[in-house]
């Protein structure tokens, strides 16, 4: 039995696998959003590592009962990345480095694309493959936070 293919033109095997593709673009503006969504957070994350956290509560409803989702300590460890403080900010929620990292990697991005009206891009088609091991890691991640519940429940970085 022969296999069918869904997608004409692309095997079966290349909708399972991850595709990473790195690239340039002459236009700066298509991704000027991320871009700014990264200054966001590098310009909010550098403000409260130092005048402290903003007096406002971020928490969905189901953190007062204790149960805590992926998201849970994300502030807090981005604000103790750009403390300089990583160890903490693992302990309150792992997805803060790569946020962090994230944020100021696309915010130089769209800087450098503005000088130079030019800059990287990088496409990602995760497959298959890709969408489990996602999905299995937003799993493991909500039950580490849950692990984690009695250090998210208090009020963190001041």
């Amino acid at each position: 039995m022969a296999d069918i293919d869904v997608q004409p033109g692309v095997p079966a095997r290349a909708r399972w696998l991850p595709q990473v593709r790195l690239g340039w673009e002459r236009q700066n503006a298509r991704w000027w959003w991320l871009g700014a969504a990264g200054a966001v957070v590098v310009l909010a994350g550098a403000a409260m590592a130092v005048w402290g956290m903003f007096p406002v509560d971020l928490h969905e409803p189901t953190h007062y009962a204790g149960i805590m989702a992926p998201t849970c300590g994300l502030t807090r460890s981005v604000v103790a990345v750009f403390r300089g403080d990583v160890a903490t900010a693992w302990r309150y929620n792992p997805a803060g480095l790569l946020v962090a990292a994230m944020s100021v990697a696309v915010l130089a991005r769209l800087v450098a694309g503005g000088v130079v009206r030019r800059g990287p891009v990088l496409r990602v088609r995760p497959g298959r493959i890709g969408w489990i091991v996602l999905g299995l890691a937003l799993v493991a991640l909500e039950i580490r936070q849950q692990g984690q519940a009695d250090l998210l429940m208090t009020t963190g970085l001041r």
